[in-house]
């Protein structure tokens, strides 16, 4: 069935373009915002419909030229075909929508902090085909675009990534396909590199043998973590508080705009407090945000080990890490630690609503909340609000250009 002169009115966070066709939303694949056009409906699911775009009949007023020659297939990116500044009301509609659906709030006006649209990702992760190319998946598919640049990469991925795709085609050539994915991190003067398969023992002997002394950190990811050169982390620095970040840590990805994201934290939590951080990873938020006073939760592991060395190399005085579930904590724990406030920064899926009664019934009077997922982010807020808080701040970060994925950060008080 074909749907004929769609409107598109917004874009989702997929980056599907939103439309209204027969009374119902049209959700269209390949959409630019502002645009009509035709689409062939690919799923109809009772209250909306998915769909294909055909054609357009009138082009949008916010379209642009995209810069990568990979846009069109790659799936890395969703919305470089918009203009920035059009970009940035997008996400603020996107935070407004949800919070509006998830809580009844209506916000008028959302401040977000833009960033440089190209060049700001300091990780990237690719899929290695079996001849040992990198590639992205396309929009909505598994197939594999291979590429030989990244635009949103950091300069120092982009420099060096035909050397790096040097690497995996000569594992996969020697080992047919070994190494399924790849993820490549870089900070100011080094770069990581984690390489994803099932290594066997010869494998193993032939990339320790050829790449040991390369000038490239690289790790095999496997049924167990090895270093094959370099350090095994690299070192980064925020609000001059240095930072070992190793394989799988948790670190924003975004250079230009990680001060500020948590300057907006720390400008919310106030100063003199002593903060419980939940989902802490490697402490690198608690630290930058609160430098200081700190108990954090975090249920890796490993990224507990680094907090405590991150703590120990800037100096802290008072803090304590825990490898638990953030569900670990009740309000005993929180009265003998003697917490004044909370942030948090969870994964997509948010907060488990445990958590919140927790927090609430301890009668923690300030909630820092960094959230990527608005939907989730409103979610937990009404969670909050009908458990006596009120949303008192809110602002947006654009860690993400060309996508319309964003970074929000609220401050809930108890009323």
């Amino acid at each position: 069935m074909i749907l004929n002169d769609i409107k598109i009115i917004d874009i989702i966070q997929d980056g599907r373009g939103v439309g209204r066709a027969d009374n119902k939303t049209v959700f269209v694949e390949d959409a630019v915002y502002g645009e009509t056009l035709d689409a062939e409906i690919i799923a109809d699911k009772g209250n909306y419909f998915e769909a294909r775009k055909i054609n357009t009949t009138r082009k949008s007023d916010f379209e642009r030229k995209p810069p990568c020659p990979y846009f069109y297939e790659c799936g890395g990116c969703s919305i470089m075909n918009i203009n920035y500044d059009t970009q940035l009301d997008l996400k603020t509609n996107l935070i407004k929508n949800a919070i509006k659906k998830g809580t009844g709030l209506e916000i008028d006006d959302i401040e977000i902090i833009p960033s440089p649209e190209l060049a700001y990702r300091n990780k990237i992760r690719l899929q290695v085909g079996v001849d040992g190319s990198l590639n992205y998946l396309k929009s909505y598919s598994d197939e594999l675009v291979e590429i030989e640049e990244c635009l949103i990469a950091n300069d120092m991925i982009s420099d060096h990534l035909l050397e790096i795709r040097g690497i995996t085609k000569d594992i996969n050539a020697k080992f047919k396909g070994l190494i399924k994915e790849i993820s490549i991190r870089a900070s100011s003067e080094a770069i990581l590199i984690n390489l994803a398969g099932e290594f066997s023992k010869e494998a193993i002997s032939y990339i320790k043998e050829k790449y040991s002394l390369s000038k490239f950190n690289i790790n095999l990811i496997g049924r167990e973590n090895i270093i094959i050169s370099g350090e095994g982390y690299l070192d980064y620095q925020i609000f001059s508080k240095t930072f070992k970040i190793t394989a799988n840590d948790f670190y924003q990805v975004n250079d230009y705009q990680i001060e500020n994201l948590y300057g907006v934290a720390k400008e919310f939590l106030g100063e003199k407090q002593k903060v419980l951080d939940l989902y802490c990873g490697s402490a690198t938020s608690s630290i930058a945000i609160n430098y200081d006073h700190i108990v954090g939760i975090e249920i890796n592991k490993n990224a507990i080990k680094d907090a405590k060395e991150n703590a120990k190399r800037n100096g802290l005085k008072d803090y304590k890490f825990i490898a638990k579930n953030a569900k670990f904590i009740d309000s005993k724990f929180i009265k003998k630690e003697k917490i004044d406030a909370v942030t948090v920064d969870p994964p997509r899926a948010g907060l488990d609503k445990e958590v919140v009664k927790t927090i609430a019934n301890a009668g923690i009077d300030k909630i820092v909340y960094i959230s990527c997922n608005p939907q989730t982010l409103a979610r937990d807020i009404k969670r909050f609000m009908d458990r006596g808080y009120v949303l008192k701040k809110l602002k947006a970060v654009d860690m993400f250009p060309q996508t319309m994925h964003v970074e929000t950060v609220v401050l809930m008080s108890r009323k």
